[in-house]
């Protein structure tokens, strides 16, 4: 399992785009990376779409439980509403099941 201590700076080795201040908690750590996908999505840069729900895949599948509540609640949940089909066939199907199951609770 992967230590949340080092999320932040897992994340800021594998996506150059983000900074992390020094010692965030794990939700706030996946709301900015959270953030930096949704530009990306947005921008339509689909190479760093990809490897950011990537990234979260394997997060979401290697992380506590604390780590994975943040990828579902704030992860998924922020970009939902900016996941189109071209972009719900990046996601990892862990990612795409949660997505699925928010989206029916609606």
């Amino acid at each position: 399992m992967l230590p949340d201590s080092k999320i932040a700076l897992l994340i800021g080795s594998q996506v150059p785009g983000i900074f992390f201040p020094a010692e965030q908690q794990i939700s706030k750590v996946i709301s900015t990376f959270a953030s930096y996908t949704g530009r990306m999505i947005r921008y339509e840069h689909l190479n760093e779409v990809k490897r950011c729900f990537t990234m979260a895949g394997v997060l979401y599948k290697n992380g506590s439980n604390a780590l994975r509540n943040a990828i579902e609640g704030a992860f998924i949940f922020t970009l939902s509403p900016l996941i189109n089909k071209q972009h719900q066939a990046m996601l990892p199907l862990s990612l795409r099941h949660i997505r699925l199951q928010q989206l029916q609770t609606i």
